[in-house]
């Protein structure tokens, strides 16, 4: 996401500038890749470029001749790093794969950023349809998450049932020649607690591009100063209400009576994950005396907890504990599952 972020940026230095742009978008892998559909590279007419498309062996080969292959309109190009491909040479280290790479300028590729630009900013899904068709190559469609059309190239009505059932399955795929991509806005951390611990994975969550929101109690730890990389910064009560079902949200406050507070609010609600700093047995006293008050059971409520967070990599400090916080929290973001840590067994059983 912080590459998504860079290849923003960078158009809109180039629209400032009024430089034409092309982007080069990977719509299809054969075999072993080192990026998979949906990454994209942008160059600018002066000579700039943001993100890549391989590991760092298609870059320089892509912006020397992308000008030049999209003097006509959309271009499809396959780059093979299988060593016994034709060719003078294969491209890359022998991944033994295929890229598939579309390259387009102009309308669309404006409209294809201002797409990608509306979901980091407003915090929206789209979907984008690009057509792999060598003769009709290009973005066919992109709709935004009402199924409305951000953009239009004349698509037929297979295009628009492709993107109404990525819109309804939050997938994407290819099908029958096109590349649905299903584009989700960056994932959403709120971490409630302000304290020098915080700061780390603050900063390990913004090198991943996600969208932060840290809050406190402590107003003279919840300022934005001490958080220059976080979205939005503030007190509990102005941001408690916030997260919702595709947001994680992690606890650090080191304050029993805020902790309380925020599980109060937050355990009847649907999240993407909610995990809680410090010993497993802390917190189970915490939800002995919350369930009661919130109708749940107790084991229901440690049920919805990740507790104590993180994954178990022995962190003890605070940058590995923000490490294993956002090592976690990946995993969670990628549909993965990660080993947890597991508290230590009393000795005396």
């Amino acid at each position: 996401m912080v590459e998504l972020r860079q290849i923003l940026d960078l158009a809109r230095r180039a629209r400032a500038a009024g430089e034409e742009v092309c982007l080069a978008t990977v719509v299809a892998v054969e075999g072993s890749a080192y990026r998979r559909p949906g990454a994209r590279m942008l160059l600018t007419a002066g000579g700039e470029r943001a993100g890549t498309i391989s590991g760092g062996c298609l870059e320089a080969e892509v912006t020397k001749k992308a000008w030049w292959l999209t003097a006509q309109g959309p271009s499809l190009q396959r780059y093979s790093s299988f060593f016994d491909d034709d060719g003078d040479m294969p491209y890359g280290l022998g991944c033994g794969g295929a890229i598939l790479v579309l390259l387009e300028r102009g309308m669309a590729a404006e409209r294809v950023l201002e797409a990608l630009g509306r979901s980091v900013q407003e915090r929206s899904i789209c979907v984008i349809i690009s057509n792999l068709d060598a003769t009709h190559a290009g973005t066919e469609l992109i709709v935004n998450d009402a199924g409305e059309p951000l953009y239009s190239r004349e698509p037929d009505d297979e295009a628009w049932t492709l993107a109404r059932a990525a819109l309804a399955s939050r997938t994407s795929q290819h099908r029958e020649g096109f590349f649905v991509e299903y584009v989700e806005p960056p994932p959403a951390l709120f971490v409630f607690g302000a304290g020098d611990d915080t700061q780390p994975l603050v900063t390990f969550a913004s090198q991943l591009g996600w969208h932060i929101t840290v809050a406190d109690g402590r107003s003279h730890l919840a300022r934005p100063e001490r958080f220059p990389l976080a979205a939005r910064v503030g007190g509990l009560p102005e941001i408690l209400d916030s997260p919702g079902p595709r947001d994680a949200v992690v606890v650090m406050t080191h304050s029993y009576e805020q902790d309380r507070e925020i599980l109060r609010a937050l355990l009847p609600r649907e999240l993407r994950y909610l995990g809680i700093l410090g010993p497993r047995r802390r917190t189970q006293h915490l939800i002995d005396a919350l369930a009661p008050e919130l109708g749940l059971a107790p084991g229901s409520c440690m049920e919805r907890l990740h507790t104590p967070v993180g994954l178990d990599i022995g962190a003890h400090s605070p940058a590995t504990i923000a490490l294993s916080i956002a090592a976690g929290l990946q995993a969670v973001f990628a549909g993965r599952v990660a080993p947890t840590i597991v508290p230590p067994q009393p000795i005396h059983a």
